[in-house]
């Protein structure tokens, strides 16, 4: 019994000593005494310095759009709903191209997932992407027409894009892989 007392004793003063612990101030100056703050709080500071909320400090913009992946046996393409943020339009399509490289389902496989996206600009309603793919990141010829169509469909959502010019390392080749001809630039 008194054991236990002295257990329910210790556990006790255990306890006391962390909360004790726990609620003291940190040290940050290594022993040296605290040097008085300059600054206001930010309530008194000029609205110029205060730090804007975070919705206006990203100025993003926040858009749903429909990527396009294909299931594990590339069988068929499938779709799924991704919100991107972006805060001008070279940030939106490459997030765009960002959101075909994954998939929100681990049984979907995207099409553009080992593939490099090197550049996008907007040229005059003609997207152009310059993409290197590296040798794990070729498909056969029904994954590559899959790839082709997902990019697409996801690009296509966009009015302002009109066509849509794929570059392999800054050439414009005649095919993506080797196996579907790839025209320049597709059009809608």
């Amino acid at each position: 019994m008194t054991t236990r007392k002295w257990w329910g004793i210790a556990a006790v003063v255990l306890s006391i000593a962390l909360v004790a612990g726990c609620g003291s101030k940190p040290t940050t100056n290594a022993g040296q005494p605290e040097q008085p703050t300059t600054e206001q709080p930010a309530a008194e500071q000029p609205a110029a310095e205060q730090p804007a909320p975070n919705d206006q400090k990203d100025n993003k913009q926040e858009q749903s759009i429909q990527v396009y992946v294909s299931d594990d046996d590339l069988m068929e393409l499938k779709t799924y709903e991704k919100k991107i943020q972006f805060a001008n339009d070279e940030e939106k399509y490459k997030a765009v191209l960002e959101a075909l490289q994954s998939s929100e389902n681990d049984n979907d496989t995207p099409l553009w997932k080992k593939i490099e996206f090197k550049s996008v600009k907007m040229d005059n309603g003609t997207l152009v992407i310059d993409v290197h793919i590296p040798e794990d990141g070729h498909l056969g010829a029904g994954g590559e027409q899959f790839a082709l169509e997902a990019l697409t469909k996801t690009l296509f959502q966009f009015d302002e894009v009109k066509a849509i010019d794929v570059l392999v390392d800054g050439k414009a080749e005649e095919s993506l892989m080797g196996h579907v001809t790839l025209e320049h630039p597709i059009k809608r």
